[in-house]
This record gives structure tokens, sequence and C-alpha cells, in this order.
């Protein structure tokens, strides 16, 4: 099962619980977060002793002051951005790995979409888990 975390205080309490996480930085405007979410599902599936979770990320354009008016509207304001400040991911997908709250293990699937990051995580889940 894949859980969704949404705030900070959210993000914080799962690392602080022991044992792996494996996180998926994602925005469903991304076209390689939506290539990978099949896969990342599967090794959801078959890695049972490992949590997994989704954490929505928004990408912060000062910049752009229509793009910003709409995310406050919508709610996704800089508050909603600070999960991805706090694990420093300035790209997406990212997918990390925390043991016991610690990051052990980080990668970005490029654009266009690969599957080798995901493969590395699958071969890295079994090399740790076993």
């Amino acid at each position: 099962m894949i859980a969704e975390i949404h705030t900070l205080a959210e993000y914080e309490a799962e690392l602080a619980k022991p044992g792996l996480a494996v996180l998926d930085f994602y925005s469903p405007h991304c076209g390689p977060c939506h290539v990978i979410a099949p896969l990342y599902s599967k090794i959801a599936e078959d890695q049972s002793s490992v949590r997994f979770y989704k954490v929505y990320i928004i990408f912060i354009v000062r910049r752009m002051p229509v793009l910003m008016q709409h995310l406050q509207v919508n709610g996704l304001d800089e508050a909603g951005s600070e999960v991805q400040k706090k694990a420093e991911v300035t790209w997406w997908p990212t997918l990390v790995v925390y043991k016991d709250g610690k990051e052990i293990w980080r990668d970005r699937v490029p654009n266009p979409p690969s599957s080798k990051p995901l493969e590395s995580l699958e071969y890295y889940l079994k090399t740790v888990v076993a």
C-alpha cells in the first residue's frame, strides 16, 4: 500500500518510525511521474516490509504571478512545499529511501523517463531488506 504525505508534520512522523521508508516526490502535471507510477506501485506490492509514500510537490515560480495566483487559490502556496524543501527535492519524480529516519538512497527519474532509477530502487531494496 502507498500512503500520501501532505504535511511536514506527517513527513517527520513517518521518518521517526523505525525501518525502511520510500518516498516518491511527484507532481500530477509531470509526464515522467505518470510513467513510473505503475512501476512504483508494483515495487510497493512486492516489498511488504517497507513503507511506501507519495509526496505531492509543487514548483514555486515567483516570476509567474498568474501561476502563483492559481496555486494560491487552489491551496497550493509555499506552505505546500515544506516537505519538498525539508527533503531538498528540486526535481520530480525523485525517489528517496530512508532507514530509521536517515536518507540512504536517492535517485531522480530523467525526462524523457527511464525505468533505470526504479530498477535501481528495486535492486537496492532487495539488498537492504535481505
